[in-house]
């Protein structure tokens, strides 16, 4: 009785059997929609309903067991609250599967859908805060380096312009007021009085400028782009990856070399690295120097193709550290190589792949990032 009480006193006055899991719950007892509700859901309206059904399982099955006060965990395995209203990822998800681009992938009621923005502010408030936590995540992997390495999204309200992260900023406290504004005709700053990387305005700008637009655009196409990430990572062994594995597939003829050209500070060498990257690749390795991703879509898009690369990078590593004299890689065939890109190097795939990590970057960050 003891360990009903207090299971009662952390979660809330107990529900009638009657009501548990009735999706025509009160708002009162949990946020559930009535039946008739309509097609589309907020991320915030899933978690929450997902929360409440946890917990009238929780009630049903687990009265002390599994639930126990937060305090009383290790300050190691405490992670950060968040209030069911405010939480949420950064998409939704709709019951009409025409309206998602992951309809043949998922199964279940609702498909992933990308984010819909009231006007181009919205979605220029959205980039930005999408930026800064970018930039967290990849501190989280340890692609911050000192002072280099930028990250860039392009101004839904000005498309000749892109946000910026400053120069000697830390990666890991990012916040979306803390980005710069700078033309892509010269990479010279507008808004912002942070000083910024002249490699990151040279590379950037040209990329921008040379590529155009990225997907659904207007006046874009798949190979403009809407977001570029540098970091200094593999790039020392003048090799590609070999189609070793699932996730390398997605690269397959989508990431290049290009030759070392020096510490980049002037418009010329990022001219010469937009023009070797073209319409066709994810990823550019700059010999010696480190690595460029794109994003033809979205930030998100950019982040994950960098970080994963870094991963198959590391398993290529691992795998010629393991293979013995005289043995060969099993190299996918050329067919299940196309198939598998077909599904996982899409510019959507690549956004929502980024998804846990935004997700969990959120709870971490409790609002910061939106400062």
């Amino acid at each position: 009785m003891q360990g009903r009480k207090f299971a009662r006193s952390v979660i809330g006055p107990r529900v009638p059997a009657s009501t548990r899991l009735n999706p025509r719950l009160s708002s009162r007892s949990c946020s559930f929609k009535p039946l008739n509700a309509p097609e589309e859901f907020s991320a915030i309206e899933m978690l929450s309903t997902t929360r409440c059904i946890g917990r009238q399982r929780i009630r049903s099955i687990t009265p002390l067991a599994i639930l126990s006060s937060p305090s009383s965990l290790s300050p190691k395995h405490q992670l950060p609250t968040r209030s069911l209203s405010t939480a949420g990822l950064h998409f939704g998800a709709s019951r009409d599967h025409s309206k998602s681009p992951f309809a043949e992938i998922q199964t279940g009621r609702t498909r992933t859908t990308l984010p819909v923005f009231a006007d181009v502010h919205a979605e220029r408030k959205y980039r930005k805060e999408q930026l800064a936590l970018v930039l967290r995540i990849l501190h989280r992997f340890k692609m911050a380096e000192g002072i280099a390495g930028h990250c860039s999204v392009r101004d839904p309200v000005e498309p000749d312009t892109f946000w910026v992260n400053p120069q000697g900023r830390s990666f890991a406290l990012m916040r979306q007021s803390t980005l710069v504004r700078c033309r892509i005709s010269d990479g010279k700053a507008v808004e912002g009085d942070a000083p910024v990387d002249a490699s990151a305005s040279s590379i950037h700008s040209q990329i921008y400028a040379t590529l155009g637009r990225g997907k659904g655009q207007q006046g874009g196409s798949d190979g403009g782009a809407e977001a570029v990430v540098h970091v200094h990572a593999f790039s020392a062994l003048g090799r590609e990856l070999d189609m070793i594995n699932q996730d390398a597939c997605a690269y397959a003829g989508a990431h290049g070399l290009i030759k070392f050209g020096g510490a980049v500070f002037d418009n010329q060498e990022g001219k010469r690295i937009a023009s070797h990257i073209g319409k066709d690749k994810k990823v550019a390795i700059l010999q010696n120097h480190g690595v460029v991703s794109l994003g033809r879509l979205s930030i998100d898009e950019a982040a994950w193709w960098q970080i994963n690369f870094e991963m198959c990078c590391q398993a290529q590593l691992l795998a010629d550290a393991a293979k013995r004299p005289g043995e060969a890689f099993e190299i996918a065939g050329a067919a299940e190589i196309e198939s598998t890109k077909a599904e996982v190097g899409t510019p959507e795939m690549g956004w929502f792949c980024l998804a846990a990590y935004v997700e969990e970057e959120e709870a971490w960050s409790k609002g910061d990032h939106k400062l």
